[in-house]
């Protein structure tokens, strides 16, 4: 793996980064530290609109905090930008392999109908911006539209909006492997979430044998301040590590329940990693904003989960708690690992995905401001999982993965009418 890059030229007033600072985070953490970032510029050469932010959390090491929020900030600045030219055509007019349109997430007929969904189907006589980018199973380019590439995309037309955009799948690191399984890790983050909480899965919980001594500390913390834990083993059928974890506060009024989710190496290391960073999305509730209790005005990532907190909506998190202790504890070993070196990752998880005829699409997001500095972005787009959607009236509801992963993974499948009508929570 290549050695950490220097981030901080990126920094400047009118940089990649335009702000990098340390926060106070939260009384009895001394050991973490967190750090926030803000983008210069959301599209190359193009002021920022509104705040576009990242951060870095770290347990014991003030740098690596800050190295991630460069990091992320970084990856952000990335998902407004793809480095090869786009083409506008129609899916007819494209030479080469294109991504089976046909086979892409989409909404029900009943979210479609419905004046809140914001979205539409895809319309195969509409001209749309393309990207090419590499179908890592098979090694070939292909088309995908720039709007499934390129979250930050900006003058999106009203045909190309058939796609929520969202930062899922996006990823920096030196190490192009490495960069491109942390983008395949978090589009398979998404689709765990995307499954647990629209089938409401009644998932097992995560077994003792997973805590490490960061997940210790962190869980010590918890208790002394009256918040209940739960660690959940969220690995679908795809075997890739994921854990979700569900914090309960009775005392709080502002996030007495909040989640957070992580797929990484290994379960233990996913459970360390999901627990960090539910911790730290407390902190979203806590503002003086008011809540937005139109769901169809959502517009902010934590809009969903600062409603969700509040303890009048404790009930609707019933599912992930009730007949806990009759659940069967998956041994770590069930939910495999991924190797530590990037270039064998990626093979795993490529002959993962081969195996199951999943396409895996990944597309070079590489600014030359970022190429300078040594780093790679990529987005990875992988149209058979289940998109996780923040919109509450666009969840894909049709797409197949949402009712076949459930019965894969051992669980019931909820049909539509019965599949979970609270928002999403995850932020």
């Amino acid at each position: 793996m290549n050695a950490r890059p220097d981030l901080d030229p990126l920094v400047s007033p009118y940089g990649v980064v335009s702000y990098i600072g340390e926060d106070a985070g939260f009384r009895g953490l001394d050991r973490v530290t967190l750090h926030v970032s803000s983008v210069g510029s959301g599209v190359p050469g193009r002021p920022v609109k509104e705040s576009v932010s990242g951060c870095g959390r770290s347990i014991d090491s003030s740098e690596m905090g800050r190295f991630i929020a460069l990091a992320e900030a970084a990856e952000r600045y990335a998902g407004c930008f793809t480095s090869g030219p786009q083409v506008l055509a129609k899916l007819g007019e494209l030479d080469g392999r294109v991504l089976d349109m046909s086979a892409i997430p989409v909404c029900s007929p009943t979210e479609y109908a419905r004046p809140e969904c914001t979205l539409a189907p895809f319309d195969p006589a509409a001209r749309i911006r393309w990207v090419q980018g590499t179908e890592l199973t098979s090694a070939q380019p292909i088309w995908v539209p720039s709007v499934m590439a390129c979250y930050g995309m900006p003058g999106v037309r009203d045909e190309e909006n058939f796609w929520f955009r969202i930062s899922t799948g996006y990823a920096v690191h030196s190490d192009p492997a490495e960069a491109i399984v942390r983008a395949i890790c978090e589009v398979v983050e998404r689709d765990a979430v995307a499954l647990t909480w629209l089938q409401k899965l009644p998932l097992a919980p995560v077994p003792e044998s997973c805590r490490t001594v960061n997940s210790d500390y962190l869980l010590d913390w918890c208790d002394r301040h009256f918040i209940r834990t739960h660690l959940f083993d969220a690995t679908t059928d795809l075997g890739v590590p994921t854990v979700y974890c569900l914090q309960i506060a009775e005392h709080d009024a502002k996030a007495h329940q909040v989640i957070g989710c992580a797929t990484e190496r290994d379960l233990a290391q996913a459970a360390e990693k999901a627990l960090l960073e539910t911790v730290f999305v407390r902190s979203l509730c806590y503002t003086d904003k008011p809540l937005v209790e139109s769901f169809a005005d959502y517009t902010n990532v934590e809009d969903g989960a600062r409603f969700m907190a509040r303890p009048e909506r404790a009930h609707a998190f019933d599912f992930l708690t009730e007949g806990i202790e009759s659940r069967p504890v998956r041994e770590m070993s069930t939910a495999g690992t991924l190797a530590a070196d990037g270039d064998r990752a990626l093979t795993q998880l490529i002959d993962l995905f081969e195996a199951r005829g999943i396409d895996v699409i990944a597309c070079d997001a590489t600014s030359p401001e970022l190429a300078d500095v040594g780093l790679v972005a990529v987005s990875v787009v992988i149209p058979a999982l289940q998109p996780m959607s923040l919109l509450r009236y666009a969840q894909y509801r049709a797409h197949p993965r949402l009712y076949q992963a459930p019965e894969a993974m051992g669980f019931r499948s909820l049909p539509e009418d019965e599949l979970n009508q609270w928002p999403q929570p995850f932020p």
